[in-house]
């Protein structure tokens, strides 16, 4: 018997070895099979993104009580979550392969599945809303630190002169996807929310659980470029061999580690690295000063119906789908930097909009905002990314997505409780104009239109005139 379970044992490891450590990428057949597999996880990662978040991760804590301004800090926890990034930039650039990282802290999204099951627990409010607090934070946490590492990995499968095409169509693949649940989802909570929501939250959180195996499962299925110890004939080692080479290995690669201060020193010193950084961040304050108090703002102020959002963002989204290629085919021949200038202008029309949004223009503008998102939206992300890829160096494209992330993402929640402590001020302190009220949100949306249009000038100013330097490793055989 005990034999028996030993062999159990060894087949499952050589099993597990196989999978996470031992796929290359052996034909460019393998490499179409990979990008299409992270399509498939990545579309499943951005609908438990919107599940729980936005509305759906609004009304769940408006039923625990918590206040709006609250919310929106809450919701901005990813941001904050994104320093742990920085922490771990040494370790990330000691491991040889990202493949179990990645899935390992994907397998981790199931906590958001658990958040939706808390209203369930016969506990006070104030419990319930630590518990979510608690869950989101650490499920943030881990989302964070396997971002940087999945980013280079699909980085490192998509040759350069093609990824505005494939990150474009991945995009719509996945807006579809994502537009299609959310619509779904919507009109799950709208069934249940006058007598029964818990049952709609249930639901919501049971919908995530099984996104998050597809995820996990795509991503398992990818191959990695990445290889570990080589021996003589350049071919990769696994097993005794490769940790006998990594023990030899071991004291020559202590001497050329550098210090994480060394290593943010460096990142520093160079100029398209600030570049990036600085174009980041302005994105980040001008979103995070007003975008996350938004989905409390429709919930709570403007009284818009789940359903109505839903459907309006379903139609916008396919629209998203069918411009986001066009998009990318424009970034692969004029420059991503180009067009992210002008899809950031775009956004920032869409946070105007929401500032002149009040009850009694909601359902038009809503429609005229949500357009504008979809337009913004098909290119914002990619483009940040694309600029970020054009300008970071291949061997520290990892380390330098990890620094900016993580700078950013402390200065986006840094942003987000100023924004809430405006909201509170502005809610205690009513402004009127001529007699009429302001609420607090359109002031906020108008300090994120201002710095949206910042942005926009600076890409034209320092990002556009800036040289970049071709990678021509990624996306090809090299086993």
């Amino acid at each position: 018997m005990s034999h028996n379970l030993n062999f159990i044992n060894q087949y499952l490891l050589a099993k597990f070895r196989r999978i996470y450590f031992m796929a290359l990428p052996e034909s460019k057949e393998d490499y179409k099979k990979s990008r299409v597999n992270y399509t498939i996880g990545d579309s499943a990662a951005q609908t438990i993104v919107q599940l729980a978040g936005g509305t759906f991760l609004a009304s769940l804590m408006t039923y625990c009580k918590i206040s709006d301004a609250n919310i929106g800090i809450i919701t901005s926890l990813a941001s904050l979550a994104a320093l742990s990034q920085i922490f771990l930039i040494q370790f990330m650039g000691r491991i040889k392969k990202y493949k179990f990282l990645v899935c390992f802290t994907s397998l981790q999204r199931i906590l958001f599945s658990t958040i939706y099951f808390i209203p369930f627990l016969n506990i006070d409010n104030r419990y319930k809303a630590i518990a979510i607090i608690v869950l989101y934070f650490i499920g943030q946490i881990f989302v964070q630190i396997g971002t940087p590492a999945s980013q280079d990995w699909i980085a490192s499968l998509v040759p350069s002169r093609l990824r505005g095409k494939y990150f474009s169509i991945k995009d719509s693949i996945a807006v579809f996807v994502v537009s299609g649940v959310m619509l779904a989802a919507g009109m799950v909570l709208d069934y249940f929310k006058a007598n029964a929501i818990r049952t709609g939250f249930f639901i919501v959180g049971l919908l995530i659980f099984i996104l998050v195996i597809i995820n996990v499962a795509a991503m398992s299925k990818m191959k990695e470029p990445r290889t570990s110890f080589l021996n003589e004939s350049g071919k990769e080692m696994h097993g005794r061999l490769a940790k006998k080479a990594k023990e030899k290995d071991a004291d020559t690669e202590k001497e050329n580690r550098k210090s994480l201060l060394k290593e943010i020193t460096e990142a520093f010193e160079n100029r398209k690295f600030r570049k990036a950084l600085i174009l980041q961040s302005l994105y980040i304050t001008g979103f995070y000063i007003s975008v996350p108090f938004v989905a409390s703002y429709q919930v709570n102020i403007l009284k818009l119906p789940y359903t109505f959002m839903m459907l309006v963002g379903f139609i916008c989204n396919l629209y998203r789908i069918y411009i986001t290629p066009k998009f990318g085919r424009m970034a692969d021949k004029y420059g991503m930097a180009r067009i992210l200038r002008y899809s950031l202008t775009i956004l920032g029309l869409n946070v105007l909009i929401i500032g002149v949004t009040v009850p009694g223009n909601a359902y038009p503008l809503h429609i005229i905002g949500s357009v504008l998102a979809s337009t913004a939206w098909a290119f914002v992300g990619i483009g940040l990314f694309g600029v970020q890829l054009d300008f970071f160096q291949s061997d520290k494209r990892m380390i330098w997505l990890s620094l900016v992330s993580s700078i950013s993402g402390l200065w986006g929640f840094l942003v987000s409780i100023v924004g809430g402590k405006l909201l509170n001020f502005f809610e205690s302190n009513p402004v009127t104009i001529y007699g009429r009220y302001i609420y607090p949100q359109q002031i906020l949306n108008i300090l994120g239109f201002l710095i949206l249009i910042g942005s926009s000038f600076y890409i034209k100013l320092r990002i556009e005139s800036e040289k970049i330097d071709t990678n021509r490793k990624d996306g090809r055989v090299s086993v």
